[in-house]
C-alpha cells in the first residue's frame, strides 16, 4: 500500500462568513507528481496557503507526513519544501549567499555543513557555475531553480509549487520540467503542483486533483481522467469539458 505524504480531510475555509473552501478531501501518495488545477477563483491559492500553514483552516484536517499542520506545525513543516507564488530574493546577493542565509534556519548544523548542503543543492538544480553571480543577473528560469534549491535545503519529502512555470520561456519550462522529474525519480520527492499550464502538467503528472468553486470536481490518476475524453484527448480538452 502506498504511503500517504499529504492527507487532506473535510477542509473548510470561511472568510467574512463566505465559504471559500467547502468539504475538500484528497490524498497524495509518496512518489506522486500531483497536478492541482481549477479555474481562476476556484480556491487553489487558498488551499495551498493552508497546506503550507500560511492560513489556518476554519475546520478540517491537513497532515504532512502524518503530522497535523495546525497542531504539530513544526514537525509537519520539517519535511516540506514550497514555493508559493514567485520566489523573491535579494538581488544584490549571489545565489550561494542567498542559500547560506536561508540555511541558517536549518537546526543543528555547523557552518561547514550548511555550506556543503548549499553547494549540493546548487549542483542538483544546475546552478553551480553561477553560484557566485548576483541574483540580479539570473534569468527567471534560474530564479525558479534557485527557489527549488531553497526548497531542497531541508531534505523535503514533498515539495509544493504554486504556478512554478509562470513567465518562463520554452527553454525555462523544459529545464523546470526535467528538474522536477529528476528529483522525483532520483530522490523520490513527491510534488504537488498548481498550474494553469495543463500541457506541462500532462507531461509530468501521474495524479490530478481538480477543484471548482471551492469543492473537489475530480481526483484520481491522470490516465483515468484522460480516458473521460475522446481518444488522444488532451488534459486541457477534458478539463474544459468537465468545468463547463
Amino acid at each position: 500500500m502506498m504511503e500517504t505524504v499529504l492527507f487532506v480531510d473535510n477542509l473548510n475555509k470561511k472568510i467574512r462568513r463566505r465559504e471559500i473552501i467547502k468539504d475538500v478531501s484528497f490524498t497524495v501518495g509518496k512518489g506522486d507528481i500531483c497536478g492541482f488545477i481549477g479555474p481562476n477563483g476556484a480556491g487553489k491559492t487558498t488551499i495551498i496557503r493552508m497546506l503550507t500553514s500560511l492560513v489556518k483552516p476554519t475546520s478540517g484536517q491537513i497532515q504532512l507526513n502524518g503530522y497535523d499542520v495546525v497542531t504539530q506545525r513544526k514537525e509537519a513543516l520539517q519535511n516540506l519544501g514550497a514555493i508559493v507564488e514567485s520566489p523573491i530574493f535579494f538581488s544584490h546577493m549571489s545565489g550561494e549567499e542567498v542559500l547560506m542565509n536561508l540555511a541558517l534556519l536549518i537546526p543543528n548544523k555547523t557552518k561547514s555543513e550548511r555550506l556543503a548542503k548549499v553547494l549540493e543543492v546548487l549542483e542538483v538544480v544546475g546552478l553551480s557555475d553561477r553560484k557566485k553571480d548576483k541574483v540580479s543577473t539570473y534569468s527567471l528560469g534560474m530564479k525558479q531553480r534557485l527557489g527549488i534549491a531553497q526548497a531542497l535545503l531541508n531534505d523535503p519529502q514533498i515539495i509544493i509549487l504554486d504556478e512554478p512555470a509562470n513567465g518562463l520561456d520554452p527553454l525555462g519550462m523544459v529545464e523546470l520540467r526535467e528538474l522536477i522529474l529528476k528529483l522525483n525519480t532520483e530522490q523520490g520527492i513527491t510534488f504537488f503542483i498548481s498550474s494553469h499550464l495543463l500541457d506541462e502538467l500532462q507531461k509530468i503528472c501521474n495524479k490530478l486533483v481538480i477543484i471548482k468553486s471551492g469543492t473537489i470536481a475530480w481526483q484520481g490518476a491522470k490516465d483515468d481522467f484522460l480516458a473521460l475524453g475522446n481518444q488522444d484527448a488532451t488534459l486541457e480538452e477534458v478539463f474544459i469539458k468537465l468545468i463547463q
